[in-house]
């Protein structure tokens, strides 16, 4: 039985434990990340969720994972690309680009960006979870960011923004934060 960790709205851990599933309540909130990969020529990767999957069965999706209990959000982030696509990333890779707080369904969503080239024929994909993975481009994936209406208005934004964001030449990396010159 897999563990989270029950945060405050601020992130911080609360010393409490609940089993995966669990409904948290008012004031309790876990930590979810979100990892949009992209490559060289700007194509971002999707992948497809089996269609056993209680959340978005058969939906594509970027990589998703919950923190499990003592695992901080970067942590996080690169054990589940390993985990769903079979890529080893360095976390020195993995950009954090935002913390969104969505209180109805008490979760804490931080966002990572990961620019790696690789083919993604050569994808070793999580079985159970992940059925299928492509590469799209800047356009689809903001076609796609716009429809996922099962998110909040305010992550749409943020996202697409992030996006847009990396249409820029030079990118710089500074910490755990994208720098644009």
């Amino acid at each position: 039985m897999e563990l989270f960790d029950i945060l405050d709205k601020d992130g911080k851990p609360t010393g409490l434990t609940a089993a995966k599933g669990t409904q948290l309540q008012g004031g309790h909130f876990y930590l979810g990340i979100h990892v949009y990969i992209y490559n060289s020529s700007m194509e971002f990767l999707l992948q497809q969720r089996s269609y056993d999957k209680a959340f978005l069965p058969g939906g594509w999706e970027v990589v998703l994972e919950h923190a499990i209990a003592g695992e901080t959000s970067k942590e996080c982030a690169v054990r589940g690309i390993k985990e769903e696509v079979g890529l080893c990333i360095h976390e020195s890779d993995v950009l954090f680009t935002g913390r969104m707080i969505w209180e109805e369904c008490n979760h804490i969503m931080d966002v990572y960006f990961v620019k790696a080239d690789f083919n993604v024929d050569e994808l070793t994909l999580e079985r159970g979870k992940v059925i299928g993975a492509k590469f799209v481009s800047k356009e689809q994936i903001l076609e796609h960011v716009s429809e996922i209406c099962y998110r909040p208005e305010e992550y749409r934004q943020f996202i697409t923004h992030e996006i847009m964001k990396l249409n820029r030449k030079t990118i710089l990396y500074s910490g755990n934060k994208i720098l644009y010159e």
